[in-house]
């Protein structure tokens, strides 16, 4: 009778401590716990089920949908054009990505719905964010797998080219331009 009760309780223990290492995992710092790819606009970031690719960087005041103004902004909209290629076996699925600054950061203006690209496939699309014109020097794109429960993840990093030498520049051209927005596209790798 003893040994009988043991063990479901030792099988309950035993999943209890698996469902705690889970939840430490998830509630422990994800900034702690992950790799950093770099690199720059123009040029494919290679990751585990893929590669990266940030092909257009676009800026304004407001959007431009249907041929009628949906949003504006008194600051000033970057929208990056991203492009996933899963070279791998797997699908790569990104839904996270925030521009980071010297020491600003800037979430997704839209809230960005998980990007899948199945193996064999090219998925591009546009992430928007509302920034402050005068921070923007310095900004990398930085993107990543949404995961459940992750011990090391890869993160990409992607320097957009806005500098301090030509942060002007990029704000001028922001100014009374509106930014008409592309809708994702998927197509083969060839």
């Amino acid at each position: 009778m003893t040994l009988a009760r043991s063990r479901p309780v030792g099988i309950l223990a035993a999943i209890t401590l698996v469902v705690l290492s889970a939840v430490g995992l998830r509630l422990s710092d994800p900034d702690d716990n992950f790799q950093v790819i770099n690199g720059v606009a123009g040029v494919g970031v290679k990751i585990n089920n893929g590669e990266i690719t940030v092909s257009r960087v676009t800026v304004g005041t407001f959007f431009i949908e249907y041929g009628k103004i949906s949003d504006r902004t008194p600051g000033m909209f970057i929208a990056v054009t991203v492009s996933q290629a899963a070279t791998g076996s797997k699908r790569l699925e990104t839904s996270e990505a925030r521009l980071l600054g010297k020491d600003v950061r800037y979430d997704s203006y839209q809230i960005m719905d998980v990007l899948t690209v199945d193996p064999g496939f090219e998925t591009s699309v546009d992430i928007v964010f509302e920034v402050d014109p005068s921070r923007i020097d310095g900004l990398t794109l930085e993107i990543w797998p949404s995961e459940f429960i992750s011990s090391y993840q890869q993160r990409v990093r992607i320097d957009l080219g806005i500098t301090t030498a030509n942060a002007e520049q990029w704000r001028t051209a922001a100014k009374d331009r509106g930014i008409e927005m592309s809708r994702g596209t998927t197509k083969a790798i060839p």
